[in-house]
């Protein structure tokens, strides 16, 4: 076993800060958090160490939850001295790659891959195969930033059924709104973003990126039509890979294999045109096209949706959740992984690197190739709210 000092488990209690006894003679007792795990093991967060107030923090989120947690305990000190959080998923296409194979995860955007280089890569994926091969859930363990499949797991909850039946449908005419109204409602749900240290409920995790947009999306429709105004949704399939600069993330771009955000009709004078909103990428509301270029995948499929619908695979399967109950989990995983990434070494996003490598990114592409021409015709109905660096960036470099 390559990490043999890992645990996967569920979380019974946590104890309060203590005084730990184990503090050499002249100096100050250390606090400490006592987590006990529902097989019998414990591990110890110091709290003098800055990180782990957070990571009590989340792992009271999950016990709270009932779901699992990965952790590694150092076997002479006691300390928990690697937190993760594994998902429940069903097993996707699963495609060689060369040196790691990709594992599309049901239901998740991002690309995951189990490299070759692991030690336990064949165990790990006659598992992934036969939860494929099968239909079955497992749990899934990858590192934080890099996507890297280090532990799969049976599921240890009894399936449920996700709800495919459309809900009956909603008896409202979408009615155009002006420009100015679709800001507002975008500066609205701007305005729910999470602190990146805390991150407290309701509060949606806009500066995470990477992943959890069905969540987000189904949340901001919510918001939406309280005010009285129908949205709908657009998904976006890659063709090869859909990649989007971001400075919420470290390596300041994402890579998905689909994306999801809502849509409103915004009358531009004497037509109308959809325009989506997307605060996980932009400042303001931007027309589809915008929306469609940042991605950086000519090869893409757009696709329309209802607002109802949570989510949508690219073969069309859909579910529904209508009581919200699976966009509120959805909501929690990645409010705890926005924490969890601020109090790591990387520290909370936005990370102000991200801005000059995006800058020298498009400077070496527009070097290298001619204006782009089309680029004033896709700004020139953008209100100037909208028209940031970053966009611009985002398109030029979604066009090398």
């Amino acid at each position: 076993m390559a990490r043999p000092n890992a645990l996967v488990d569920g979380i019974s209690s946590l104890s309060s800060p203590r005084e730990t006894l184990e503090a050499r003679p002249g100096e100050r007792p250390s606090r400490a958090v006592t987590v006990n795990f529902q097989g019998g093991r414990s591990g110890q967060l110091d709290l003098a160490v800055p990180r782990s107030a957070v990571w009590a923090d989340v792992l009271d989120s999950l016990r709270q939850a009932n779901e699992s947690v990965y952790v590694e305990i150092d076997p002479e000190t006691n300390a928990i001295t690697e937190l993760l959080l594994p998902r429940e998923v069903k097993v996707g296409a699963i495609t060689d790659t060369g040196d790691a194979v990709e594992v599309e995860l049901i239901i998740s955007q991002a690309r995951h891959y189990l490299r070759r280089t692991n030690p336990d890569f064949q165990e790990l994926l006659n598992i992934l195969q036969t939860a494929r091969e099968e239909g079955t859930s497992v749990l899934v363990t990858e590192t934080q930033d890099d996507r890297e499949i280090i532990d799969v797991k049976p599921s240890p909850k009894p399936p449920v059924e996700a709800e495919t039946v459309a809900p009956p449908p909603v008896a409202r005419a979408l009615t155009p709104v002006t420009l100015p109204k679709a800001q507002e409602i975008f500066n609205s749900l701007k305005a729910q973003t999470c602190n990146p240290m805390s991150a407290p409920p309701p509060c949606i995790p806009f500066m995470y990126p990477d992943d959890g947009c069905w969540g987000r999306a189904h949340e901001m429709c919510r918001l939406i039509i309280i005010t009285g105004v129908q949205p709908q949704k657009v998904w976006i399939y890659a063709g090869s890979q859909l990649r989007a600069a971001s400075q919420n993330n470290p390596f300041c771009e994402v890579r998905w294999g689909w994306h999801v955000a809502p849509t409103l009709l915004v009358s531009t004078g004497s037509s109308s045109e959809i325009y989506v909103i997307d605060p996980s990428l932009f400042l303001g509301p931007v027309p589809q096209t915008i929306w469609f270029d940042v991605q950086g995948d000519p090869s893409a499929t757009l696709v329309p949706s209802d607002a109802s619908v949570f989510y949508r695979s690219s073969s069309g399967y859909v579910q529904y959740d209508p009581n919200y109950t699976q966009t509120q989990q959805v909501l929690t995983t990645y409010r705890n992984q926005l924490k969890l990434r601020s109090a790591s070494s990387a520290g909370p996003p936005p990370y102000s690197s991200c801005v000059w490598k995006v800058k020298a990114i498009a400077a070496r592409c527009l070097s290298k190739n001619p204006p782009i021409s089309v680029k004033q015709d896709i700004y020139g109905s953008v209100s100037p709210q909208a028209r940031t660096l970053r966009q611009q960036l985002a398109v030029i470099l979604s066009r090398c």
